[in-house]
């Protein structure tokens, strides 16, 4: 799942970021995944 890769690499991308930065209190990241819709592709022949 080529999406999860660039979800870490964009984390850890943050974290370099603000990791020498003492401005930078907390950081609050929210990821919400939508579940997919079954493609007529993968459904199960008869």
């Amino acid at each position: 799942m080529e999406s999860t890769k660039d979800i870490v690499k964009a984390l850890q991308d943050i974290a370099k970021a603000v990791e020498n930065n003492e401005a930078v209190e907390s950081i609050k990241v929210t990821i919400t995944v939508k579940k997919q819709k079954p493609s007529k592709a993968t459904k199960e022949s008869k």
